[in-house]
């Protein structure tokens, strides 16, 4: 298939945090948009599927579900760019490299911004064909390296700077500040329940 994705523009700004990216925080609610990853089109809130591991994936009409069922392998890359798009995971390094995100090193397209470490990483991004830049920053392996699931600290439940993190179970767990590692590392059984990281993943609806 034909990546559409970085020549539609994503429609929701995504802002530099501390060392990586996150949607927009705004204290009004902001207009849902978002790509629909079977048709390249805009996506409408109204169809959705939900993914095991509790994300939303959502599609233009009441047909394209069915299509994504039927095959949701290929449209793995696809989703995944949503679910950043809709502030459903936060980035946390860089996609090709897993290193932190270096802010002077962006790649822009429409409206989406990806951070990489390096200007090395910038430029391969940058001479890669539209499917290869959907394979760069988010295939399976991508995603592995430079996003997360969590978006939200377990002690205090704000919004987490991956600057602040502990390995727990060889996951990496992010916080929203210096001080919460403390607190999780005395007892992690109390705030495992509320990580994704810990929670079991698929391709298919529930």
């Amino acid at each position: 298939m034909k990546a559409r994705w970085l020549i539609v523009p994503l429609g929701l700004a995504l802002l530099i945090s501390a060392n990586g990216f996150s949607a927009a925080e705004s204290g009004d609610k902001k207009e849902f948009k978002a790509t629909c990853p079977v048709s390249g089109r805009p996506a409408v809130e109204t169809s959705s599927v939900e993914l095991k591991d509790g994300s939303l994936v959502y599609f233009c009409c009441d047909n394209c579900p069915a299509a994504y069922e039927k095959s949701p392998k290929k449209f793995t890359m696809m989703v995944n760019a949503q679910l950043l798009q809709t502030g459903q995971i936060v980035q946390v390094a860089c996609p090709i490299t897993g290193k932190p995100v270096n802010k002077k090193t962006t790649f822009e397209s429409g409206e989406m911004k990806v951070g990489m470490c390096c200007k090395n990483c910038l430029a391969k991004v940058n001479k890669a064909d539209d499917d290869a830049k959907l394979k760069l920053l988010f295939s399976e392996a991508a995603m592995k390296k430079g996003f997360t699931h969590q978006t939200k600290c377990p002690v205090s439940g704000k919004d987490i700077d991956p600057a602040h993190f502990v390995t727990y179970q060889k996951e990496k767990v992010y916080f929203c500040c210096p001080n919460c590692p403390g607190a999780f590392e005395k007892d992690p059984t109390k705030f495992v329940a509320k990580l994704p990281q810990f929670k079991k993943t698929g391709d298919k609806a529930k």
